[in-house]
């Protein structure tokens, strides 16, 4: 083989070694390569054209999401954020500070009990207050902006206190509390109301009371005075103490008032409350 047909050869073949590693090169590397950069630059493309949507969009969804704000924080109800019973016990002494009465009451959580969208917080209450603080306590809770149900309601008479318009109650609370804080910028600002219509009588309270209000002011005793003299306008008296006094029409005594003033007759006509029972005491001149 001649010099010439060898170099030849070799560099036939060193050509074609050259030509089939960058054969390979480019189609099991750089093809792979391009076809991910190509797969890329789609999901880019499709990434951009999702944001420009989103772009477009955010004006509208924004004054829709403030709009919807507005709606949630102008609710009659709204739920607590979380289940924690401290967050109920935090709303019960609110409510009782702002209803400006005294509430003494314990505080038992008993369960928690969630759903699909949102939970119940089941607590009981039991304590003693005067029987109006009872009605504006429980009247708060139910009215107020955070949603609670009292039921299961119990109220008797203190007996163990000498105030007749204390009560000892106890009853059942659940309060709804959401699964999901959609609308965390609410935060903890609810407002406590008040239905102003409804009755504070108690119907617990005695009529006829086993003993009657001390005389502390030293009004005069009609039952135990005399009427002495009278004009057209006007009754003497010597009360209890030996005092001659003069009353009006309308004047206070002891457990009642002076109601009427009969000169032709020499008589007055006191209305007296007597532990409750209503008596009309009639004192005619001493002659």
């Amino acid at each position: 083989m001649s010099y010439a047909l060898r170099n030849t050869l070799i560099l036939l073949t060193t050509l074609s070694l050259i030509v089939g590693l960058g054969f390979a090169y480019s189609k099991f590397f750089l093809e792979s390569k391009v076809e991910d950069l190509q797969n890329s630059l789609v999901e880019k493309q499709n990434d951009l054209v999702s944001k420009e949507d989103i772009n477009t969009q955010f004006t509208e969804l924004n004054e829709r999401y403030i709009a919807a704000l507005e709606v949630i924080s102008n609710y009659d109800k709204i739920l607590f954020s979380s289940n924690k019973p401290d967050d109920v016990f935090d709303f019960l002494n609110r409510v009782n500070q702002e209803g400006g009465f005294q509430i003494y009451y314990d505080y038992i959580f008993s369960d928690s009990l969630p759903s699909a969208e949102y939970g119940i917080l089941q607590s009981s209450i039991a304590g003693y207050s005067k029987y109006d603080a009872l009605t504006d306590f429980i009247n708060r809770i139910e009215h107020s902006q955070l949603l609670n149900k009292v039921s299961n309601l119990t109220i008797s008479p203190a007996r163990q206190d000498d105030d007749l318009r204390m009560v000892n109650f106890s009853f059942d609370l659940e309060s709804y509390y959401e699964k999901t804080n959609l609308f965390d910028s609410l935060g903890r600002n609810y407002s406590i109301n008040l239905d102003e219509d409804i009755s504070t009588y108690n119907p617990l309270y005695p009529l006829i009371q086993p003993s009657v209000q001390a005389n502390i002011n030293g009004l005069i005793n009609i039952q135990s005075s005399k009427l002495i003299g009278m004009t057209a306008n006007r009754v003497f008296v010597r009360d209890q103490t030996g005092r001659i006094a003069s009353l009006k029409e309308g004047d206070q005594v002891y457990l009642g008032s002076l109601v009427s003033i009969d000169l032709q007759n020499k008589k007055a006509t006191f209305n007296l409350d007597v532990g409750g029972i209503e008596e009309v005491v009639t004192l005619e001149v001493v002659r």
